[in-house]
């Protein structure tokens, strides 16, 4: 699942940061992996749990740069996260279908559905960090100086 956010100024920010010296830019990544490792954390721990398969798939990778992403690889997770249908955020694109039938494996029967409301767990998990991602990359930027 890829979500994007918009941080006015960022590409100035950026700039800079290329110039500065090998020690800060250490200090950078290991302050964007810190507050990543916060995020997921959170996001971990309000993730709706059916199997565990979603929460425990939620990781922080280094995408080299001044970039981490936070997120799952799970096929699922951004219909959780959006919702699905009638009943999805209606910010996002969703099937026009006013329901459907599915096969539950679980209960080996057939199901009507109009959706699933959004469960969201990765942008509420942002938010609620973004003041100590912010911290977590100032610490470890003047830990370099």
């Amino acid at each position: 699942m890829n979500l994007s956010i918009k941080i006015d100024g960022l590409s100035e920010l950026l700039a800079k940061f290329q110039k500065m010296p090998d020690e800060m830019k250490d200090g950078l990544k290991k302050g964007l992996l810190q507050g990543g490792e916060l995020i997921r954390a959170e996001a971990a721990a309000t993730a709706p749990v059916d199997t565990g398969r979603l929460r425990g798939s939620i990781v922080v990778e280094d995408m080299g740069g001044n970039r981490v992403r936070v997120g799952t690889n799970t096929e699922y997770a951004i219909y959780v996260e959006f919702g699905t249908g009638a009943k999805g955020d209606s910010a996002v694109a969703h099937t026009t279908k006013t329901g459907w039938v599915y096969y539950n494996e679980k209960t080996g029967g057939f199901v009507y559905t109009t959706g699933q409301p959004p469960q969201p767990f990765l942008v509420p998990a942002l938010y609620a960090q973004q003041d100590a991602v912010i911290e977590a990359i100032k610490r470890n930027l003047l830990v370099a100086l």
